[in-house]
This record gives structure tokens, C-alpha cells and sequence, in this order.
């Protein structure tokens, strides 16, 4: 039988990093007073590092006085391309709040609007918190309102900027299908376990910090196609110049591109450390029939053990419905297992659970405040394999 699962696609480990990744040097479409420069530059001037092989950093200029095009900076843009795909990224830093600032981590579709453009981390200035914009063609609207080109449709969330770094960093997830586009936030230490491991199973993360759902406001496979990874930090330009004289704090220093050319070290919080950096498709794998319902270690979500007074017993077997082939599974049901109440194994069809005989597991849970938890129900009732029980 086959079933379908996240599984790894690219990993951006450090040692091979740079090399999944162009260096773009022209001029910043976004009119930035920025200076992006090629690799060889970059590690000549100190703007790139690795700390053993295991984080990458890329930094802006922060010990001299800009001039000509603008401040020194990288912009990457990955060599691969992506239709549909679950991205990870675990940051240990991201460029810190100063006025005149622009950083982002995106993904673009080339000719742009028209394939789309999904910004995952992007602020500027004095910023705290995260916002995340969908950029598209006519024909669009996601979260309440029109995507159009440059005025796109935004949602904030997350931390970004000194708030993020303060925490120790954190981890920014986006995944991106024919349904919607979806974006989660976890700060240091409260990220599912799955997250970065063989197959993450966003199912089970819980609500996204935002979420663009497609249907007749938008075609997403019409309006997102061919999407390359891009890393840039700029300076000025159409946002982060134009709304700086609307804070007191950046009005004060006079002009952005003024400011950004005298003051390099305004800018020593300018780089990103990135611990981790991997891209997940959605494949169709081959397994067998049978499989134990407990979950495996590494998985986000671990049903609740059964109270010592409780009396559980369970039926042989489950027998449950593939979501994707809505081929007949059955299941072997570990002994304890609290899905299953006393001799009442369930019938899983499409998502939906539905017990043979008696009250179901879901009824149970809900009634007994013990074994609940923060966790939405569909965390329980999703196994590892893309089956739900």
C-alpha cells in the first residue's frame, strides 16, 4: 500500500548553505540605499560566517560609512524552486530593530505578481512584531482583503526583531498547498518535536499564527507557482523609508538615507544565525499495512496516559480509512491505548470518528477534563503515517 507524508525535499545545512543559494547583485527593486554584494566580497568584508559547520550567518555592513549604491548587504536567492511545500526555519537571530532597517525571509515566483510572493518574516524600523503578506496578480484576496502587487494582503503575529532575539530566537514554519498558505510561530523551546524531523506533521501544531485560506476568493495553484527562497536585509526604500519619518524615534535622526550612510553602527544587530533550514513535499511513500497506533518519539503530539483508576481495555484491532487513498487499513491497537474505551476499537472514515458500539474516545475526552489538553483534538486522532484513527 502507499501512503502520502511530508518528507524532506532540500536541507539548508551550513556546510552546504551558500552553495544551495545565488547572490544577487543588481540593484534592490524596492529602491533600498543598499549595496548587495557577490560572495567573494562578502567574505572578504566579514558579511559571512559559520560557526562548525552547523549555523550560518549572514550579516550587513555595520563598521563603515555607506556609500554609492548603499550600505553593504547579501540578498540570496535559493537555486531551487518549489510548487507547494512545507518550509522550516530555526533561527538562533534575525536582524534586530533599527531605523532605516528592512530584512525579510520570502519566497517570489519570477515575473512577479503574476507567480506570487509569500513573506514569511518581514518588518522594518522599530518594529516588534511579525507581519506576513501574500503578493499576487488581479483575482486574489486572502485574509479579508485584496492581494494586489504591492499593497498585498497582510497578517501580523509572532515575534520579530529584538523581541524574537531577546527569546533566543525561534522557529517560523509556512506551508504552502492548494487549500491555503499557512505560517506558525513558536518561540524557543515550545516548538513541536516534529518540526524539523523526517516527517513533520503540521496537522498536529495547533492553530497557524496566520492563515490564507484559498477557495472562490482565490485560486491558489493560479496565483503562487515557481517559488524560490530569498534571505535580504535592505535599508530605506518603498517601506522602510517611506513610513520613517512616521515614528518619533527614526523622525528624530533626520532623513533614513542619511541616517542608514553615517551611523554603521546603528547596524551590529544586522544579520541573521540560522540554525536550521529545511524545505518538505508532500510524497507518496510505500509501507506496510500494519503499524502500531502509539506515535513515535519524535512526533509533535503524544496522547494523554490513562488515569490509574481507569479500567481500559481494547478490541484486537482498528480498522481505519487512508485520507488520501480511502483504502481500508487495519490498525493493531497497542494494550492501554486511551483512544479505545472498554471493547469499543473505533472506525476512522475520511477524518471522522465514529465509534462501532458505545461512547467514542472523542466523547470521553471531551467529558473528562483530566485528559484533556491544549492540544486540538486532530493532534489525538492523526497517527505519524497520515492515517487518522
Amino acid at each position: 500500500m502507499t501512503f502520502a507524508a511530508y518528507s524532506i525535499q532540500d536541507d539548508y545545512s551550513a556546510d552546504k548553505f551558500l552553495d544551495m543559494f545565488n547572490f544577487d547583485t543588481y540593484d534592490d527593486p524596492t529602491h533600498g540605499y543598499v549595496n548587495y554584494v557577490n560572495r567573494e566580497t562578502a567574505q572578504e568584508r566579514g558579511l559571512l560566517g559559520a560557526k562548525d559547520n552547523k549555523v550560518t550567518v549572514l550579516r550587513a555592513d555595520s563598521t563603515n560609512v555607506a556609500s554609492g549604491r548603499g550600505r553593504d548587504s547579501i540578498r540570496l536567492t535559493s537555486k531551487a524552486k518549489y510548487n507547494h511545500a512545507l518550509i522550516v526555519i530555526d533561527l538562533a537571530h534575525m536582524p534586530g530593530n533599527a531605523c532605516g532597517i528592512w530584512p525579510a525571509f520570502w519566497t517570489v515566483g519570477g515575473d512577479w505578481p503574476n507567480k506570487g510572493e509569500i513573506d514569511i518574516i518581514e518588518g522594518v524600523n522599530l518594529q516588534s512584531i511579525n507581519q506576513m503578506t501574500m503578493h499576487t496578480s488581479q483575482g486574489c484576496s486572502l485574509a479579508g482583503s485584496s492581494c494586489l502587487a504591492n499593497q498585498g494582503c497582510p497578517a501580523t503575529g509572532g515575534k520579530y526583531g529584538d523581541s524574537f532575539n531577546k527569546g533566543n530566537g525561534g522557529t517560523y514554519a509556512m506551508e504552502w498547498t492548494s487549500n491555503g498558505i499557512y505560517v506558525w510561530y513558536f518561540a524557543r523551546g515550545h516548538e513541536p518535536k516534529d518540526i524539523l524531523g523526517k516527517t513533520p506533521n503540521p496537522k498536529a501544531w495547533g492553530n497557524p499564527t496566520a492563515r490564507f485560506d484559498g477557495g472562490n476568493n482565490c485560486n491558489i495553484d493560479q496565483h503562487f507557482k515557481d517559488h524560490q527562497i530569498v534571505f535580504d536585509t535592505t535599508f530605506c526604500g518603498d517601506w522602510a523609508g517611506g513610513v520613517f519619518s512616521q515614528n518619533p524615534t527614526c523622525a528624530s535622526k533626520g532623513s533614513c538615507v542619511d541616517f542608514v550612510k553615517n551611523n554603521p553602527h546603528a547596524f551590529s544587530e544586522a544579520y541573521w544565525k540560522i540554525n536550521a533550514l529545511k524545505v518538505y513535499t508532500w510524497k507518496a511513500d510505500h509501507g506496510a499495512a500494519k503499524f502500531s497506533a502509539q506515535p513515535e518519539e519524535s512526533t509533535a503530539f503524544a496522547a494523554p496516559a490513562p488515569e490509574p483508576s481507569e479500567a481500559v481495555t481494547t478490541g484486537p484491532a482498528a480498522v481505519v480509512t487512508h485520507v488520501v487513498t480511502g483504502a481500508p487499513v487495519t490498525v493493531t491497537v497497542a494494550p492501554g491505548d486511551p483512544r479505545l474505551g472498554p471493547q469499543q476499537p473505533l472506525q476512522a472514515h475520511q477524518g471522522e470518528v465514529v465509534p462501532r458500539h458505545g461512547p467514542s474516545w472523542e466523547e470521553s475526552w471531551r467529558s473528562d477534563p483530566q485528559r484533556r489538553n491544549k492540544q486540538h483534538l486532530d493532534a489525538h486522532l492523526r497517527s505519524p503515517a497520515g492515517f487518522r484513527l
